[in-house]
């Protein structure tokens, strides 16, 4: 209402023309011009909320439905293992199947330890110069260059530092006075993944603490070449052949001041380090090798037979590279690692210890039931939520909100007639009573599925008749749901949740017919505000007239009665 508040006397003179009264004539107008468009609004926006909340409901279907129609569903798979030895993955989409698994071993990692060192900071070149050590895992190497005075940590962080798929450690046993020991671990396991390193350069490490042995002589001054020509002793440490010239009739003594010596040479002239002794004990020259890995010595043509005479135990390698060995349906097979991914197309078989398991890889049919089921759920309680926007009740004459209104009473229809109204048709071989093969139709619908609806268009679903189904001929059974989830997603597009989508443009109709009663009642408003105010001004005057009038007839009655007065 306009401001009437400068208008203080309105209704002094005639006493009628008031505020009240403009204020009861405008209300009138507001009640017949405004409250309808007020109410339109009111019922627009319980409309339009309860549409929000539909279409929420519908993107929970449409998500089950989804779920449903892209395929992965029936594809899962669940794997069952009976036993510990293994761990088994199985991606989706692998074949149903089962397979015994009997580990006889499982895969390692090469592992050796070093000699007990007083500290981390025991020098282990005590040379002048830089020398290299060559350090490698199967066929790969690397070559680690380490200064002058280089300690025991100073090797361990140059190995950590090549990437030569080897990790150094040390470790403080606690034990004497030499209590730090250098541990190395080849990254892989596998028998071909043994470490290599020739360390006879440096100080010795102590990871080969086997003792090379020859056969048995009498004294030092044996001969050790009979054959009448000079012969070759050599020794290949991880493919470098080191070798030197034995002479016919050369002694025990000889031989081994040859090897102390650097006589050992290979193509280079690099001399292997060597500490040779002959024990008059046992009657055997005695050596220790500065190097690991893939270690040959040929003296085939000489007395000593190291080959023969040594025990090729080495204490210090803590943990021998080898490969896994199982066996899969009782075919004996063998990996460099514990973990299988090349035997079986889409399974990993992860090796835990030896001994047998069990193994069953099956259709994920819990999983499928569990989704169908609520997809079940969310569409009746969509369907639930259809029937109270569009019921009427003769009785209460209570309306639904979309009563009548067939964007929705139309999705029901449209949706069990996507579900029900697919059929399959396929072949199937049967047995006559004479045992005749002959070849019939069958046909694969919604309720072969285990689906069935009542009369108010609530649906359920029959898990075991689904499992009988899905068991018969599971290819058939996952390409009609794909086949009618399809179906029923592309008619939730075009009518629920699409952008373009039926209740969409419903949704954007009744936002627009809400914001025109919105710009109509405004418009009125305003309308209504000029008028009254006009109407208030056009009382002030008509009211100050009237107050004028009433003046100059109160002056005038005063006069008539004066001059009735002053005659009697």
């Amino acid at each position: 209402m306009g401001d009437f508040g400068t208008l203080s006397s309105l209704g002094i003179g005639s006493g009628v023309l008031k505020y009240d009264v403009i204020e009861k004539l405008k209300n009138a107008d507001k009640e017949v011009m405004i409250k309808p468009m007020e109410d339109k609004v009111n019922l627009l926006k319980k409309r339009e909320k309860a549409l929000s909340e539909f279409i929420t409901i519908g993107s929970t279907v449409k998500t089950d439905i989804m779920d449903i129609a892209d395929g992965t569903l029936f594809a899962k798979v669940n794997t069952n293992v009976i036993g510990s030895s293994v761990e088994i993955q199985a991606n989706d989409g692998v074949k149903p199947q089962e397979f015994d698994i009997d580990v006889k071993q499982l895969a390692k990692n090469d592992i050796y330890e070093s000699n007990g060192f007083a500290s981390l900071d025991t020098v282990i070149n005590s040379s002048s110069n830089s020398v290299t050590l060559n350090l490698g895992v199967g066929d790969s190497t690397t070559t680690i260059t380490l200064k002058s005075g280089a300690t025991l940590n100073d090797l361990k962080d140059a190995i950590n530092n090549a990437n030569a798929r080897v990790t150094a450690s040390i470790i403080n046993t606690g034990i004497g006075d030499n209590p730090y020991k250098l541990i190395i671990k080849a990254n892989d396991t596998g028998a071909d993944n043994i470490i290599k390193l020739n360390y006879s350069n440096i100080e010795n490490l102590g990871f080969n603490n086997t003792t090379y042995t020859s056969a048995k002589f009498s004294s030092d001054t044996d001969s050790i070449n009979n054959s009448g020509n000079t012969q070759t002793f050599s020794i290949t440490v991880n493919g470098t052949k080191y070798s030197m010239d034995v002479n016919n009739g050369e002694s025990v003594k000889d031989f081994v001041n040859a090897l102390n010596n650097g006589n050992l040479k290979d193509s280079d002239g690099n001399s292997l380090k060597l500490n040779a002794s002959y024990n008059s004990d046992s009657g055997k020259i005695e050596f220790k090798l500065q190097a690991i890995g893939d270690i040959q010595i040929d003296d085939s043509n000489l007395l000593t037979k190291i080959n023969d005479n040594t025990d090729f135990t080495n204490t210090n390698r803590i943990q021998t590279a080898q490969n896994s060995k199982f066996t899969y349906n009782g075919v004996e097979v063998e990996r460099s690692s514990n973990k299988i991914e090349d035997l079986i197309t889409g399974v990993s078989i992860n090796l835990k210890s030896t001994g047998e398991s069990s193994v069953s890889i099956k259709t994920g049919v819990d999983d499928i039931i569990k989704t169908i089921k609520k997809f079940v759920a969310d569409y009746n309680a969509m369907v639930s939520n259809i029937q109270n926007l569009t019921a009427f009740n003769k009785d209460t004459g209570n309306v639904g909100l979309f009563q009548g209104d067939s964007d929705f009473t139309m999705l029901g229809s449209i949706f069990s007639g996507d579900l029900f109204g697919t059929t399959y048709s396929y072949k199937t071989d049967i047995l006559d009573r004479n045992g005749s093969k002959y070849t019939q139709n069958e046909f694969f619908n919604a309720t072969t599925a285990g689906f069935d609806m009542n009369r108010n268009g609530m649906i359920s679903f029959d898990e075991e008749k689904f499992k009988k189904a899905y068991e018969k001929n599971p290819d058939i059974t996952q390409r009609w749901f794909e086949t009618t989830f399809t179906k029923i997603k592309n008619d939730f597009d075009r009518t629920i949740t699409g952008d373009k989508s039926n209740l969409s443009l419903l949704n954007q109709n009744i936002k627009d017919e809400e914001k025109s009663y919105e710009n109509r009642i405004d418009a009125m408003k305003k309308f209504l505000d000029t008028k009254y105010d006009i109407m208030a001004k056009q009382f002030a005057a008509y009211d100050e007239m009237i107050n004028k009038f009433n003046a100059m007839s109160s002056s005038l009655n005063m006069v008539i009665q004066q001059a009735i007065n002053s005659k009697e």
